[in-house]
């Protein structure tokens, strides 16, 4: 039975690209069959560009990769009120790539002031899904106590 694990960021900055790189290298090497998925594109320097880990891992490996929704058409069907749409499309990607894999790593998206919805979509992505959740987060200059709070506002 395959797996499937959803790395979720607390907040820009956590280096969530290099976390799921380092995370599928990390597998490819045990002999993990791994695809990846990012549902919903998110290129740092905004518009419809292709997604940077997307980008990364298909020109490295042969694992498959889904093909992430762009940006512009997540942002018009939650605009819209439209998620079970957004959450259709994301299933059928999904199940193109995770049939003959052993785990399926999905990335989510990074809150941003620009994507203040990032958190309530990637919590209906992994509970579609039915994915594990790790959170990825990075203390930076909070102190143990500021991380603690930073971490249970991102899970909830």
């Amino acid at each position: 039975m395959s797996r499937t694990i959803m790395l979720i960021p607390a907040s820009a900055g956590v280096g969530l690209t290099s976390v799921s790189m380092g995370v599928l290298r990390a597998m490819e090497r045990k002999g993990v069959k791994v695809s990846f998925y990012k549902p919903i594109s998110q290129p740092r320097s905004g518009g419809d560009q292709p997604d940077l880990t997307s980008t990364i891992v298909g020109h490295n490996s042969d694992m498959k990769i889904g093909e992430p929704m762009a940006m512009s058409v997540a942002e018009s069907l939650i605009g819209n009120d439209n998620m079970d749409e957004l959450l259709e499309t994301v299933v059928e990607r999904y199940n193109q790539i995770n049939k003959d894999a052993d785990v399926t790593l999905i990335e989510g998206l990074v809150p941003t002031r620009k994507h203040p919805f990032a958190n309530q979509v990637n919590a209906e992505i992994a509970a579609t899904l039915g994915a594990e959740i790790v959170l990825v987060a990075t203390p930076g200059t909070d102190n143990p106590a500021q991380l603690k709070e930073r971490i249970e506002v991102a899970c909830s």
